[in-house]
Formats: structure tokens, C-alpha cells, sequence
């Protein structure tokens, strides 16, 4: 917000905040889940299990099942989206207990809601962008998503590969990378962090059940053979891992947006807004689909708030940010916010002296 004043800036942070609570005070509303909320919830829930169950509903053919299969693929997708990212952040209910069972969904499918919050909650949100801090452009080396980031000659092509290495994202979750941070602490978010027995025990012990129900059971109980369910189950999560993977990256990771060089370089407003572009808010199939991360400003604004409350609070911000003259950035279409992310990436993968300057 260099382009501003320091009074026009302190202006516009305490009017955005002052709308934006004003809306729930004036509407009567709460900030966390409302009818909405709890419809999302209870479709995913019947999507999730209802899918499962009609696996062994009749005497299926290959080609059926794996249909099916992939339907309750996208149930589980479906359930990453709307119900473990906010009942993660406690924005469902005022009750604790209700966000921390709900939370339990993404354990349901494999991947640890324990070891997720301390990386999220804590590797993200205060350190959007900044490379070493934030573990969503932590990538191994495999992608060079900061120009802070080394250099590869692998990155040349990371552009392309892209498409290939997004497909495994829920698969790295599942077999990688709570396991990394279980027994490695290949982190700083979490090298000092004393894990409770209690998450050991869940953390493996979800893993084995999730595996049993999607891999052991069609076989013991369809018939089908090890191959076979083994096939779907990887190209189920192909597709989850590409649907996932484009809804999440392309807020942050883009060639119009700031990578920062440490945490302190803006205040707490002035970094959600320089690294973080929303992307197709009017859109009611992606504000049903993307479980508010479509807002993604508002998102990190109020990370409590329930996720359907973001299409009206999301107008506010646009429209305080035009009267203030603050860089509100939107994509209209998610299409236009892929082709940014992969501009970035073709950017980043030059060797560094050939870079343009972000």
C-alpha cells in the first residue's frame, strides 16, 4: 500500500474492519456457520458416506464401480474443502467441540487435521509468501515457487510438469508429508513441537483405516482384484490431487502478487493484500465448489468466520478498497488466475539472472 498515505492507509484499515463487523451486528448474524453452512456440511457428510455405501449397493461391473469410486473420490474432496479447512480454523460452530469432531473428516480420508493445523494455522497464515516461512511454497526443490527460492535447471520446466506433479498433492499428503513432519520435523513450524501420543496413535491409526476401507474392502468384499482397486484408488486421487491442488495455489502463487522477504516487511493487512489475489467470487459454482478459498483476502482477514458468509463480505472489501484507492486484486475467472500461476512458475523457472523483478 506504498501508493497511499500513512493517514489514508490507518483510514482504510479501520473502515474495512468497522464494515465488515457491521455487517454481522446490523444483519443480527453470527460469524461462524448459519443454514447454509450446516446444508454444505450435511451434503458432504451424505455425499461422503452415501457414495461409499452404494460400493456395495448391487453386483457392479469394473467400469461402474470406478465410477463410483470416483465419485466418492470428489465426495472426500468435496469435504476437504467445506468442512476440515473451517472446522480446522474453528469457524463453524461457537463450540469447540463440534469444529474439533468435524475436523476429524480429513483424518476420515487419510490425512492428519492435527498436523495440518500446526502447518496451516501456524506455517501460513502469518507468513503468506515468504519463502522459508511458508510451508505452501515449501516444495522440496521440485517447484521454485519464490524467487527467493535456489534455482534448478529442472525449473526450466516446471511449468509444464505441473500438470503431472499437482495430480499426486493428496497422495503426498497421505504417504509424505505428515509423515515428514511426524518423524523428521523437517520443518521450523514444527522442529520443537512434542507431538501428543494421542496424535501418533491417530495419525497412523487413520491412515491404516482409510486404507483399509478404500483399498482392503472392495476387494474382501466386491471381488475385484488388488490391481484393479489399487488403479482406481491412484487415479481417483490423481483427480482429487488436481482439483485440490488449482483451487488452493492459485491465490497466493502468481506473477501479480508480492513474495515478500520476511514476515515483517508489511503489517498484518497490508500482507494479506500484497500476496493474495481472489479469484472468481461471483461465481455461485465456484462459491459452492472451493469452500470460500476463491475469497481468499476475506479468508485471511477473518480466518474464524465461516466460508459462506465470504461472497458479502468480499463485496465490502472490494468496495472499501476502490474508495480508499487500496489494491484489491480479482480474478474474474479461475482460468484467468491458473494462467497467472503458470506464468509465474514459466518466470520462475529462467535461471535468476534473466528473471523480471517481482
Amino acid at each position: 500500500m506504498a501508493n497511499i498515505s500513512a493517514d489514508t492507509h490507518a483510514s482504510f484499515k479501520k473502515a474495512l474492519f468497522e464494515r465488515l463487523n457491521h455487517y454481522f451486528e446490523v444483519n443480527r448474524l453470527s460469524k461462524k456457520g448459519n443454514w447454509e453452512m450446516t446444508l454444505k456440511v450435511t451434503f458432504a457428510l451424505a455425499w461422503w458416506i452415501g457414495s461409499y455405501f452404494l460400493l456395495y449397493a448391487a453386483d457392479w461391473t469394473y467400469p461402474q464401480f470406478f465410477g463410483l469410486y470416483l465419485l466418492q473420490g470428489l465426495g472426500q474432496i468435496f469435504m476437504f474443502l467445506n468442512i476440515a479447512h473451517d472446522a480446522n480454523h474453528n469457524s463453524i460452530s461457537n463450540n469447540r467441540f463440534i469444529n474439533k469432531t468435524l475436523s476429524y473428516v480429513l483424518d476420515a480420508c487419510g490425512i492428519s487435521s492435527y498436523m495440518w493445523r500446526v502447518m496451516h494455522n501456524k506455517g501460513h497464515h502469518s507468513v503468506m509468501n515468504v519463502y522459508g516461512e511458508d510451508e505452501g511454497i515449501f516444495a522440496h526443490g521440485i517447484f521454485r515457487f519464490s524467487p527467493d527460492a535456489p534455482w534448478r535447471k529442472s525449473h526450466r520446466f516446471q511449468h509444464i510438469y505441473v500438470f503431472f506433479m499437482y495430480a499426486i498433492t493428496t497422495l503426498d499428503f497421505i504417504f509424505v508429508k505428515d509423515f515428514e513432519y511426524l518423524f523428521f520435523k523437517n520443518n521450523k513450524h514444527v522442529e520443537n513441537v512434542k507431538y501428543p501420543l494421542s496424535e501418533w496413535i491417530i495419525i497412523i491409526g487413520s491412515k491404516i483405516i482409510y486404507l483399509t476401507y478404500m483399498i482392503a474392502l472392495p476387494v474382501l468384499i466386491l471381488g475385484f482384484s488388488v490391481g484393479q482397486v489399487v488403479l482406481a484408488f491412484l487415479i481417483t486421487h490423481f483427480i482429487m490431487g488436481l482439483v485440490a491442488a488449482w483451487i488452493i495455489q492459485v491465490a497466493h502463487l502468481l506473477d501479480i502478487n508480492e513474495f515478500p522477504h520476511a514476515r515483517h516487511d508489511h503489517d498484518f493487512v497490508d500482507h494479506i493484500f500484497a500476496t493474495t489475489t481472489d479469484y472468481a467470487t461471483r461465481s455461485r459454482i465456484a462459491n459452492f465448489i472451493c469452500g470460500g478459498l476463491n475469497h481468499h483476502v476475506v479468508h485471511h482477514i477473518f480466518p474464524q468466520v465461516a466460508h459462506t458468509h465470504y461472497p458479502k463480505l468480499t463485496k465490502i472489501v472490494r468496495e472499501t478498497a476502490a474508495e480508499f484507492g487500496v489494491d484489491y486484486r480479482e480474478n474474474v475467472y479461475m482460468y484467468q488466475a491458473m494462467a497467472h500461476h503458470l506464468k509465474l512458475l514459466k518466470q520462475l523457472g529462467q535461471p535468476p539472472i534473466q528473471q523480471l523483478e517481482f
